[in-house]
């Protein structure tokens, strides 16, 4: 999707996969990191494949989009623009050591956590529904003349990607628990 709307969906992502994996982290070696277990890793696999797939691949076609019009990716520094993709494996180690740590804290407070992110990322797309379904410069975007995602190289991308994206997540979040 977008930047600021993927920092929420990737802590989510690694939320998904610390609370599949419940049970088989609460079994590890305590003197073992939780990061360089099998959950951990295929989950940031998958976030890196998937995620950071579909962000780079729609960066590419539309980059303003990507920043949902509010900088226009010429005036930011190539490597600040590269070391935006950074954000993405950071958020969803965030969200695996978060939710692990409320669930250690209190059973299922790692479920309301995800639930809360659930529901913040469903409202982010609500409140910015707009700069979702426009697509163009920001220029473009800022005289109104950016034009329908469903015109764009982005619908098909996106309309297979994410659906097909969810149940995938759910799978290998299983897996990766095992």
């Amino acid at each position: 999707m977008t930047v600021p709307l993927d920092i929420g969906i990737n802590s989510w992502m690694g939320m998904s996969f610390s609370l599949a994996a419940k049970k088989k982290l609460e079994s590890m070696d305590p003197a073992e990191s939780v990061l360089a277990g099998k959950p951990y890793l295929e989950g940031l696999a998958f976030a890196a494949t998937v995620g950071m797939g579909i962000a780079g691949i729609c960066y590419k076609l539309a980059p303003d989009w990507m920043l949902m019009y509010y900088a226009d990716h010429e005036k930011i520094p190539p490597a600040v623009q590269v070391g935006m993709f950074g954000l993405y494996p950071a958020m969803y180690t965030l969200g695996f050591l978060l939710a692990q740590q409320l669930e250690k804290k209190k059973d299922k407070l790692g479920w309301a956590a995800w639930t809360a992110n659930l529901f913040g990322v469903l409202g982010y797309i609500a409140a910015s529904w707009d700069r979702l379904v426009k697509v163009g410069t920001t220029a473009e975007y800022e005289r109104g003349e950016a034009r329908s995602i469903f015109k764009t190289a982005l619908a098909p991308m996106l309309m297979v990607g994410l659906p097909s994206a969810v149940p995938a997540l759910y799978y290998f979040a299983k897996r990766a628990a095992r």
